[in-house]
């Protein structure tokens, strides 16, 4: 499924497994963001765990840091949004809350019978999200496109896509355009696996 993606979406593709463990994942010795993390996974396999993953908005967003107050503190100090504001986001942005182990994140073909893909992240040219939008009206699905732009891979992408079993679309937070690679002219999509054949129709 990942290549057949790919060869209609760009290499921009990563498969997200959650909780699988296989010995063909690399497992970074340096931490990282989660965002940071997808953009490395469009070339090479990447495991996140509580001890690699780094950025706070996503510790909140896998379920590995719960302390809402404190991040909308800490976004609040980076961005000078005010802090009822983000904290008003944080509400609105879903969180794991159950064992997440370890995060696979970059399944390849080879390995994806080991480890069927649960979500797939794409960084796509806003022209494609019509197309996207079309072929998934056809099932009566309706993509859920936050008004935030704080943690959008982690939180409003992934998470989101993972516990509601819903497209999810972003337009990047400032953490994904300078570390997650998101360029100008792209916009983040997460596709649960179960709807990622509808695609390629």
């Amino acid at each position: 499924m990942i290549d057949e993606l790919k060869n209609r979406y760009g290499s921009k593709c990563s498969g997200i497994n959650v909780n699988g463990d296989v010995s063909k994942i690399n497992i970074p010795s340096k931490k990282m963001k989660f965002c940071e993390a997808v953009h490395y996974s469009f070339k090479i396999p990447i495991q996140l765990n509580t001890e690699n993953l780094q950025c706070p908005g996503a510790r909140r967003s896998i379920g590995f840091d719960r302390d809402d107050r404190e991040l909308a503190n800490f976004i609040s100090g980076n961005t000078q949004i005010p802090v009822p504001f983000v904290s008003d986001a944080l509400r609105n942005i879903p969180t794991l809350n159950h064992g997440i182990v370890q995060i696979n994140v970059g399944i390849t073909q080879e390995i994806e019978e080991l480890l069927p893909p649960d979500v797939f992240i794409l960084y796509i040219h806003p022209s494609k999200i019509t197309e996207i939008m079309h072929l998934f009206a056809r099932y009566e699905k309706k993509p859920s496109i936050p008004a935030y732009s704080l943690l959008s891979v982690c939180g409003n992408v992934f998470t989101n896509c993972y516990i509601n079993r819903q497209v999810s679309i972003s337009f990047g937070c400032s953490e994904s355009r300078k570390y997650g690679g998101v360029e100008d002219d792209e916009v983040i999509v997460g596709i649960p696996s179960q709807y990622a054949k509808h695609m390629l129709c």
